[in-house]
């Protein structure tokens, strides 16, 4: 029999808020305030690039805003002033998922300890945190920025484990999109993970997840949590 699970830890982009579909807002939006009047693309292919120039946020910020300059030279862009509007921006577009929401409330009502663990920015991954709805629920946020060293760096995964108060890696499940920052990461700390998917193959050069899920709300069904 596996050993039970005692704790989670969640990543947060694209785990416990649809990043993805926010910063793809964000792009419609500075599509239609800034390149609407181009003759040079359309909506639908601007868009495409910026958020595959995003990669899932793990692009370098400045360099992907020099990029946007570049590709429209026509819109005069300034870099410097498109990462400080992004800043301020991209917040405004993250929307709190219900779903998740209610997951987590469980958790802490039935005193299951939880964790965030999120690479990035540590003023940015807070604010997301609180336009989203986690602020409130979240036990703690560990970002990588402030703690200095990133996922799948072990001293992190070290790090939230001690703040679970759960003493054995086997008995926390870490939940996350990116197979090599948190399931990989996670499996070579010695933790159980569940990976979602979003629409993708999991790589054959990886370990495989303990579970592949499409939304983190699945877990209350296949994770004996509430027993």
């Amino acid at each position: 029999m596996p050993p039970p699970i005692k704790a989670l830890l969640f990543d947060l982009d694209n785990t416990l808020i649809d990043r993805e579909a926010a910063f793809t807002r964000f792009a419609t939006c500075f599509y239609e305030d800034n390149l609407s009047a181009l003759k040079s693309t359309t909506r639908e292919e601007a868009v495409a690039k910026m958020v595959a120039w995003d990669q899932d946020g793990y692009s370098d910020r400045g360099a992907m805003f020099a990029k946007w300059a570049q590709e429209w030279p026509e819109a005069r862009l300034d870099p410097e002033k498109l990462l400080t509007w992004y800043r301020t921006e991209m917040k405004n577009h993250v929307q709190r998922d219900n779903d998740v929401n209610a997951l987590l409330a469980d958790l802490n009502s039935h005193r299951i300890p939880w964790g965030i663990v999120t690479n990035g920015n540590t003023t940015s991954q807070h604010v997301a945190c609180r336009a989203a709805g986690l602020d409130q629920l979240a036990p703690f946020v560990i970002v990588s920025q402030q703690a200095g060293y990133r996922k799948p760096d072990p001293r992190i995964f070290r790090d939230a484990i001690d703040q679970t108060g759960i003493e054995s890696p086997e008995n926390v499940m870490f939940v996350g999109d990116n197979p090599r920052a948190d399931i990989d990461g996670a499996k070579q700390f010695g933790m159980k993970t569940a990976w979602v998917r979003r629409g993708r193959q999991f790589p054959d050069d990886l370990q495989p997840p303990d579970l592949e899920i499409d939304h983190v709300a699945e877990l209350r069904d296949i994770v004996n949590l509430f027993v």
